[in-house]
């Protein structure tokens, strides 16, 4: 008996997201953030041919740094669930929504929630992106939601983070956005990423942090790691870092 609750304890999802029925298999569906890896990242070569290392070999760029590919892929993205019509003017101080017939996807939040003539993206209103997906997360876990990770050449909108209790709110987030493209006479496809969402167990977010002088030990392991890293090219990726699953 103690052997299958254990398995079923185990099993259970940290985080979790649904929708009503009627929407189930027509909006899109939130997946891995390593599904949406930037354009940028994803363009640019492992190495540069016409330089070289301290080894004598290609020197690397970005498309080598897995913490930074790492980061790009943790948790999930949430998509806009429709397509929406979208028209702005020269400093986006008017813009104009067109939701789609079966669906409310885009409403705004007024200035004045944001701080008035001294919000981000005045003179324009916040837009408010609807999520139709209710997130669901263990007890104890929480969920931060965030613009895409490393998504710089996005220029249309920025969604605003926030750290959301979601075990304990089982209801829809919606995403403001302070809204960036001007003259802008576009549809947003549904699909378009919003937010990347990362469950975060809360006991382990302390107020305040240790700060304090290292220890000999710690001295000597920054010291052993940089002579490894003086003989070989690749000690973090191979060496240190933990094998993502």
């Amino acid at each position: 008996m103690l052997d299958t609750m254990f398995s079923v304890f185990k099993k259970k999802p940290i985080i979790e997201f649904y929708c009503i029925s009627n929407h189930y298999g027509i909006i899109p569906e939130p997946k891995p953030a390593s599904k949406y890896i930037a354009d940028w990242y994803k363009r640019i070569s492992p190495t540069i041919p016409t330089e070289r290392d301290a080894f004598g070999g290609e020197t690397m760029t970005a498309k080598k740094c897995l913490p930074m590919l790492d980061a790009m892929s943790l948790g999930y993205v949430i998509p806009l669930s429709a397509d929406v019509g979208i028209m702005t003017n020269n400093d986006c101080s008017i813009i104009e929504v067109t939701n789609p017939p079966g669906l409310e996807v885009i409403s705004f939040h007024t200035l004045k929630q944001l701080g008035g003539k001294t919000a981000p993206g005045a003179p324009a209103d916040a837009v408010k992106f609807i999520n139709h997906w209710i997130v669901k997360t263990a007890p104890g876990w929480s969920t931060l939601f965030l613009p895409l990770i490393n998504d710089i050449q996005n220029k249309q909108f920025t969604c605003l983070s926030a750290l959301v209790d979601t075990d304990k709110y089982p209801k829809e987030i919606n995403f403001p956005a302070i809204w960036h493209a001007t003259d802008f006479d576009e549809i947003l496809p549904a699909g378009t990423p919003l937010v990347v969402a990362i469950p975060i167990k809360r006991s382990s977010i302390k107020k305040d942090p240790i700060i304090r002088k290292m220890t000999d030990k710690e001295f000597n392991d920054v010291v052993n790691i940089q002579k490894k890293q003086d003989q070989r090219r690749h000690v973090y990726t191979q060496e240190l870092r933990e094998p993502r699953k």
